[in-house]
């Protein structure tokens, strides 16, 4: 845990007014995976998006589950701000456990799924995901394991939820039914 510090702590030597504004509008993006909850929604709205959609919707269903209700209460580890108290919090304090960050984990969960259907949009949504992980640093809201496992669990559930949605619905977009022999 101590290199963690010494990361986060090398973070805290690059603050400037500018970053200090920034920084919570970047992470502001990431909370309750509103931005992604709205883009699944437009998503499900369009017909032509309407598969990105669905899988953006079960993947934020079911990485909230694992994120959330699972990970953060058998880890509760607890944020790095409150065990050094010498840093000065330019956000409110968290109500939630560190790890993982999910902020970081909707992010790329949300990037992935969007890069399985489209590229380009995909490798943009991937930089707003680093973004995103980068500023829970630099705020010091999170530890650097927090970001990166955040990252790999997010990743790892979308790929999860791409194939789960690839079970239940084929390439014309319909539910798929057993059919009788």
């Amino acid at each position: 845990m101590e290199w963690e510090f010494t990361v986060l702590n090398h973070i805290q030597e690059w603050r400037s007014d500018f970053c200090d504004k920034i920084m919570p509008c970047i992470s502001f993006l990431g909370y309750w995976a509103i931005l992604w909850i709205v883009i699944t929604i437009l998503c499900l709205a369009v017909k032509r998006y309407r598969r990105l959609g669905r899988s953006l919707a079960f993947d934020i269903i079911f990485g909230a589950i694992v994120c959330n209700i699972i990970l953060k209460r058998i880890v509760k580890r607890i944020r790095p701000y409150d065990l050094n108290s010498t840093v000065s919090l330019i956000v409110p304090p968290e109500s939630e456990f560190s790890f993982p960050s999910g902020h970081t984990f909707f992010a790329f969960s949300a990037a992935t799924i969007i890069f399985i259907y489209n590229r380009k949009l995909g490798i943009l949504a991937y930089f707003l995901a680093f973004a995103i992980a980068f500023s829970r640093l630099y705020l010091y809201v999170h530890y650097p394991t927090d970001v990166i496992l955040g990252a790999v669990f997010g990743v790892a559930t979308a790929i999860i939820s791409y194939k789960i949605e690839n079970m239940f619905f084929d390439d014309s977009r319909k539910l798929k039914s057993k059919k009788s022999v």
